[in-house]
Formats: C-alpha cells, structure tokens, sequence
C-alpha cells in the first residue's frame, strides 16, 4: 500500500534575535515537503540507488570521520541539530527551534519529540548533550572538534531542551551544528567502547546500516519509523569506492551505477554528453592549497612565500587544471559561494618580481624544495605539476613527490611540511578561515597563526559579532592580510561538477559537495 507523505513545516523560531544572529532575516526556509513537478511524473518509493565514489571510506564513525565519502555515508544515517539546504540557510533538523542569550554565548535547543533511533529508543537532549561533549573532549582527539565551535558545556534542561555554554560568543552557532561532525549519536553508544562507531552506526537518519566493508562499500536500507512522515522514498542505497576516475565514468555509462558523487573536470563534458545523463554543476568552495609552513626557512620569510605566489598564472592554471569551471583564487580560501567573500585584486604573474623577492631573501641562485603530493584526488597532483613548471623561471626547482592517500593522512597532513591539501565546502567563511589558520579553533596548517596573533584577533572579533554588516569589514581585512602575507598559495576554486542519470529525480548538488541529501529522491522506471 502507498504511503502517504505528510509536508514537513520548518517550525517557526522562538525569537527574531535568532534571525538575526544568524543572518537569516530576510529569507526563508526550504519547506521539506514541496519540490517541483518532474517530467517523470508521481514521486514513488522503493529501488536501489548506487552510487560511486574514488575515495575516502574507511570509518563509519561520526567522530573521527574525515574525508568527504564519509561526511556523505553518515548524512544518511545520523542527523544534526540543524541543517543546510542547497541555499547555504541553515534550517531545522532534530532542532525544532533554537535562541540565543544577547551576546550569543549560550544557545537554547528545543528538539522535536517523537524522534527514534534505529534502535528504537527516543532521542532526547541527554543524546545531544553526550555527543557534543564527548567530541570536544581532548582525550577523544576527534579531528574536527573545532569545527563545531568553543563549546564549554551543554546540559539537558529537559527531555527535550538542551542549552550549550560557549567560552566565547559565535553568532554562526547554529551554523556549526550542521558539520559532520555534529552528528547526534545514541548516549548509549558513547557510554561503551567508541571503536565499535567504527564499523556500526547508532543513528536515527532516514537509512540505518546494512552492510560495511571499509574501502569497498557501503549499504544502507530505509528506516521506516524514520521522522519525517512519508520519507525517504528509496529502498537502499549502495555507496561503490571505484578508485579510477575513468571506470567511474564507465560504470555509470554501463548504468552500473546511477550517480558519480565527484567528476573530475577532464572527465565532465564526457559525462554530461552522454544521452540521458545529467551533467550537474554548482559554483562552490572546493580548492588545493599549496601549504608553505611558515614556522621554519625558506617559508618564514614571507618574501619567500610572496615571490611563489608571484609565479602563478591564475587565468592558465584555471583553464589547465579544471578547465575553466571554476573561479579564480587569492592565495585565502573563501570563495565567492560565501557571504563573507570579499573581491580582491587578482595577483598577475610576475617572474622579475619573484626573482626579486628572492634575492632579497638570500636566495639570487634559486630555491629547491619537495612538495609532497596524494595520489587522490587528481586535482592535488595537477595544481603540483603545473605550478612546478611556472615557477622554475623564477629560480624555484620543485620536485614533486607523489604519495599514496593513506601515507599521506599518516605522515604528510598536517605535519609541517610542504604539501598540497583539498578542502571541500565548509558550511561559512569562519569555519574554514578558523580551521586553516587558528591554532586553538584550527589546526594552523600553515603554522602562521601564532606568531600573527594581531590578525588572529580579526577573526575572533568577526565570529563574536551578530550584525552583518559590522562582521564584513572584519572578514575583509583578514582575506586582504591572508593573500599579502599569508602561509598558502590557493590559486582557484573548482565547481563542483557530478553526473547522474536522468531517471534518479529530485537530486539537488549542494554547494557543500558532502551534503548529499536523498531524504527525497527517488528513482523513475528507467528508459530503455
């Protein structure tokens, strides 16, 4: 018998103040419920949606979880207290309302009753209360942490009511609610032995686990008593690692697959080409930044980091390594998908004034240096080659190691050397400027935050600040500062380019590329 949907209505928030703290006034929220009609006629349930992916899927665990796969494979097992739609606005998830004290260091969570986890035992606030505080727990060294903000505390005031206490204010607060690793876990679970996260998931999303095998697969099968009434439509949904670009494209070709998750830009037009094949592309965030550790020689001398960046050629190396889709980079990571984003002046190709810099810093015969490189994505080895090239006139000689994705995440990330890191989307400009530069908020990629503790204060104020229009001034001058002096060369952005058949209706790319929504999808009978 066909279920029935019910509408699902963003409940209506307690007060305005969380309008404008969260900069919503103005806009509305996506109403679950409503899409637009399809050529292919009647939603309808059931069928297997595959779907694949090169990269990236070794842990189930929410937590520790840290590549793009796994942000997307846990979407549909868990849920946040809030999320983003594909316009960026921040909506409710197991939240169905939320406030803030007047200087936003305390939030107030009001979350929907009635809502299972797969186990089947309610979630309530003692759920959210243990996960949050089990993630910014120093011991846990869940990697992303700091993502979620300065949590200090969080208390259940009721079963259903929770209030978190930040050590600082955070007017993006709800915004960070919707990271990955945010994910609200049974208290259960995180009472026992955490490595069983792992491999086993204790969620309450639209899909519970069927079967793992890290590296290889994933499936997962509809929830029935999931909240949202008449949600999802899909029977199952299979998550295919395929670490050839090329065979993704040839399983999909084959209708082996129904949906690449990420295609490469070379690989795009032959994608998109193919009849009955859509060729999705939105504008987002997604870039390689070239890390020039700052704490150490050569790259401590800014005139060194200046004189590389001096090298590049934005416009070729746009068209070379993606191109074209995509936007050109000022050596910060925000791009223009952020609300924040301030345009600057592109930085122009200058090898006399690279040769220059150089010789001012001790270096009139050139620099040699290796840069290591992960085998995944291409996108990495691509920056590396061709900035290698542009900068050898100058005097640069770089040898560009190539390392396998897991040594580089054992040795090379984050460890003080020159390397080229990928980055997706982050849900606003303070969470990725936080996480690359700050070394208590971040990780200091570059270890350049703590000896510019001065331009550090830009950001701190910025994130304790509700008005937009005083925060702008704040993030501007820090992206102006970052493409001066800072510890990066970030030359472009990509777009984020997918590809799916036509039958699987009700897709929509989310410029925050992990956040694969398939609460609503559903598959038409396929054409011959």
């Amino acid at each position: 018998m066909r279920r029935k949907r019910k509408k699902q209505r963003a409940s209506a928030i307690a007060r305005r103040e969380f309008l404008r703290l969260t900069g919503l006034v103005g806009t509305s929220f996506a109403l679950s419920g409503i899409r637009m009609p399809s050529a292919f006629g009647q939603s309808r349930y059931g069928g297997t949606l595959r779907i694949s992916v090169s990269r990236g899927l070794k842990t189930l665990n929410p937590i520790m979880h840290i590549s793009g796969p796994e942000w997307m494979a846990t979407k549909w097992m868990y849920n946040n207290l809030t999320r983003l739609n594909h316009r960026r606005e921040v909506v409710p998830d197991l939240a169905e309302s939320w406030e803030a004290n007047e200087n936003a260091t305390v939030w107030t969570f009001r979350l929907k009753q009635g809502v299972q986890f797969h186990s089947g035992k309610e979630l309530t606030a003692a759920d959210v209360v243990a996960t949050l505080m089990t993630v910014v727990k120093p011991e846990v060294a869940a990697p992303y942490a700091a993502e979620l903000g300065p949590i200090k505390d969080a208390e259940a005031v009721d079963r259903y009511t929770v209030k978190i206490t930040l050590s600082s204010p955070f007017a993006d607060f709800p915004v960070s609610m919707t990271v990955p690793s945010a994910r609200i876990i049974e208290k259960e679970a995180l009472e026992g032995d955490l490595d069983l996260l792992a491999s086993k998931e204790f969620g309450s999303g639209p899909f519970r686990l069927k079967e793992f095998v890290p590296g290889d697969h994933i499936i997962v099968e509809r929830y029935d008593n999931y909240f949202k009434t008449g949600f999802p439509y899909l029977d199952r949904v299979e998550l295919r690692v395929l670490p050839e670009p090329s065979a993704e494209v040839i399983a999909l070709q084959n209708r082996e697959t129904d949906l690449i998750w990420e295609v490469p830009s070379e690989l795009f037009a032959t994608v998109a080409t193919t009849p009955g094949v859509d060729g999705l592309e939105v504008a987002g965030g997604t870039f390689s930044n070239v890390i020039l550790p700052s704490d150490k020689p050569p790259f401590d001398d800014n005139r060194v980091r200046e004189a590389l960046k001096y090298t590049v050629d934005r416009d070729l190396m746009l068209a070379a390594v993606v191109g074209g889709r995509g936007e050109i980079g000022h050596d910060h990571p925000v791009s223009s998908a952020y609300r924040f984003y301030h345009k600057l002046p592109t930085r122009r190709r200058d090898i006399e004034k690279a040769k220059a810099l150089l010789k001012e810093a001790g270096y009139a015969d050139g620099l040699s240096l290796k840069l290591f490189v992960a085998n995944r994505p291409a996108i990495r080895e691509q920056i590396a080659v061709v900035l290698k090239e542009m900068a050898k006139p100058a005097g640069f000689v770089i040898e560009v190691e190539l390392v396998s994705y897991d040594r580089y995440l054992a040795q090379i990330w984050n460890k003080g050397v020159p390397y080229v890191g990928f980055y997706g989307t982050r849900p606003t400009a303070d969470a990725i400027l936080m996480k690359l530069f700050h070394p208590e908020f971040g990780i200091d990629e570059g270890r350049w935050g703590g000896s510019h503790r001065q331009h550090l204060q830009l950001l701190e104020e910025a994130r304790a600040t509700a008005e937009d229009e005083k925060r702008r001034p704040l993030y501007a001058r820090f992206q102006e500062i970052a493409q001066q002096e800072g510890p990066f060369v970030i030359p472009l952005f990509r777009s984020e380019l997918s590809a799916k058949w036509n039958y699987v209706q009700d897709y929509t790319m989310n410029p925050s590329v992990y956040e694969v929504d398939l609460e609503a999808v559903w598959l038409a009978e396929k054409q011959k």
